[in-house]
């Protein structure tokens, strides 16, 4: 089917992005990892490039795991053990031993009941709110939170959705009391660190705040946080704005993506949230 009239409109739109400086611009793309040496850490070689050898100050591989020799080593013998992948999505036949594993120590590492992964974090919050927002729920959003958190909450269609400027404690107690007025239930949503800024929720009070609301509340005000760029940076073992805060959020969701150094997501709650 010819599309040339849709692309002729898709054109014009890059062309109107470009003009304004806003079009994205061409992906550095990597061909190859040089590995640590003379003291050195890794560097990376760039299409285009010929043999000068770059360093990647934009990863979030905050910590090197992708390129320890340990984890390079356990996933070729997953992938002796097991094949690249698992043939079908987990609903039908494709739950292997390794994804339940995975759950279990994401649950155990966390202090909660059950874990589920996902394919991004991303993905994970994308997953979980829509089903969580009734038409009798409300939520009540931090203005800087992430944009998976924005589409998540668009996507559920609440019955209310309150947005308080950022960590305003006292806005996001105002707009509590305002909806416990209609609604059954509540969701506090923020992210543990603020990707943009660095700051980080004060959970601790969010979590006071929460359960000083909760009764108002028939079918409970609950506290999710998207921690992805919190855990493994911060806290003592490295489990995020919880443990840096003292607090723990109802529902945490994070990423395997960024401070672990491989890929997919992941949220974290009571038994019952994740069935």
């Amino acid at each position: 089917m010819p599309l040339e009239r849709m692309e002729s409109t898709l054109l014009a739109e890059l062309k109107r992005l470009e003009a304004e400086g806003r079009r994205k611009g061409r992906e550095s793309v990597i061909t190859r990892v040089l590995p640590p040496s003379k003291g050195r850490g890794p560097r990376f070689l760039i299409e285009g490039e010929g043999d000068k050898p770059f360093l990647r100050m934009n990863s979030n591989n905050y910590l090197g795991m992708s390129l320890r020799e340990e984890i390079i080593a356990a996933e070729h013998g997953a992938v002796r053990r097991f094949g690249t992948g698992p043939g079908a999505v987990r609903f039908i036949s494709g739950t292997w031993a390794p994804h339940l594993e995975l759950e279990q120590a994401l649950a155990s590492f966390h202090q909660r009941e059950a874990a589920m992964i996902y394919s991004s974090a991303y993905a994970a919050m994308m997953g979980i709110l829509p089903p969580l927002i009734t038409p009798e729920t409300a939520v009540i959003s931090d203005e800087l939170n992430h944009n998976c958190i924005i589409n998540a909450i668009r996507l559920a269609r609440p019955r209310e959705r309150h947005v308080f400027r950022h960590l305003d404690l006292g806005e996001l107690e105002g707009q509590l009391v305002q909806a416990a007025k209609s609604c059954r239930r509540a969701i506090i949503v923020t992210d543990g660190v603020f990707s943009m800024r660095g700051d980080h929720a004060p959970l601790a009070e969010i979590v006071t705040i929460a359960r000083r609301h909760d009764a108002a509340f028939a079918e409970n005000l609950l506290v999710v946080v998207d921690d992805s760029h919190g855990v493994g940076v911060l806290g003592a073992t490295g489990r995020g704005t919880e443990e840096h805060t003292g607090a723990a959020a109802d529902i945490l969701v994070a990423t395997l993506g960024k401070a672990f150094g491989v890929n997919g997501g992941y949220v974290a709650a009571t038994r019952g949230v994740i069935d």
